[in-house]
């Protein structure tokens, strides 16, 4: 199996998580799952639901306070375009029920989606009136130079190939137009235990060191902006307990701390200690197509 990102065929394996394989390539750090689906095969598990968790509605109305937990961190999304890019055409890929998409078109920008969920796509499609496509964005056919900002958020560990999603990217995207991606990077030492649940074949990839700028450079992206953290804040509020994503066995360690008694203070105790040690970040990009 060839790296996706730059072609090696070393694999180093990591550890396994309910029988996938997770490994990491020593050349690029790019590190991935041993069996990547193919397109049809992950496509069907999608439609299917394997993944799928309640974000349809999350996110959908602002109202409750677990939706303003997201439309806060989305509106810092929107600002982080708006340093590079104010105004013009954004694309969100994995919108979901289009929260991201709103707050983008709040800001003066013309929306428009991508999701593979049908029920998520149709609740985009009612909030924003905006277009939204049930196909990756490698088959909706684009002109080229067609977006000044697109944005992947939590996508990128979904993607089968994300070499040629980045491509496509830098094609549809305007000069001086800009990716906002937000993903998992693991450095140096990452083990099993840095991270709660890896939903390890829901997600395929994560990033190493060194794998976002060998992506950038093979594709002819520059990395304008990049930083991490450990841990949301809101991860330890009621609100976070209650929000529910595509992963099942996350939803499940949710609703178990939520309902124990002294549950999230053990949480947070146990999650801050290894905080300082920790190998496993959320990180944010902002990549840029030259003008």
């Amino acid at each position: 199996m060839a790296c996706d990102c730059c072609g090696s065929t070393t694999w180093l394996p990591l550890f396994t998580e309910n029988g996938v394989r997770l490994g990491q390539c020593p050349d690029c750090d790019l590190l991935s799952i041993d069996d990547i689906p193919a397109p049809e095969r992950r496509m069907t598990e999608m439609e299917a639901g394997h993944y799928a968790g309640s974000q349809e509605i999350v996110g959908a109305s602002k109202q409750s306070a677990s939706e303003r937990i997201l439309a806060d961190r989305f509106r810092g999304y929107v600002d982080l375009a708006r340093r590079h890019v104010d105004g013009g055409a954004w694309l969100d890929i994995g919108c979901g029920a289009g929260l991201l998409m709103g707050l983008a078109q709040e800001a003066g920008y013309t929306a428009e989606g991508i999701e593979l969920s049908a029920d998520r796509l149709a609740t985009a499609r009612r909030l924003t009136g905006a277009p939204v496509h049930g196909v990756p964005v490698e088959d909706v056919g684009y002109p080229d130079a067609s977006f000044d900002v697109i944005s992947m958020i939590n996508v990128f560990s979904h993607l089968i190939s994300p070499t040629q999603t980045f491509t496509e990217l830098a094609r549809i995207l305007r000069p001086g137009g800009v990716v906002v991606m937000v993903t998992g990077e693991m450095t140096a030492g990452v083990e099993q235990g840095d991270m709660l649940h890896w939903s390890l074949g829901d997600h395929l990839y994560f990033l190493g060191d060194r794998t976002m700028d060998r992506y950038a450079a093979k594709i002819g992206l520059e990395v304008v902006h990049h930083s991490r953290r450990w841990l949301p804040d809101e991860m330890f509020s009621r609100e976070w307990l209650r929000m529910k994503g595509r992963s099942r066995a996350k939803n499940a360690v949710k609703t178990t701390v939520r309902f124990t008694p002294g549950g999230l203070a053990a949480l947070r105790a146990v999650m801050l200690r290894r905080q300082a040690d920790s190998s496993a970040h959320t990180s944010e990009f902002v990549l840029r197509v030259p003008a």
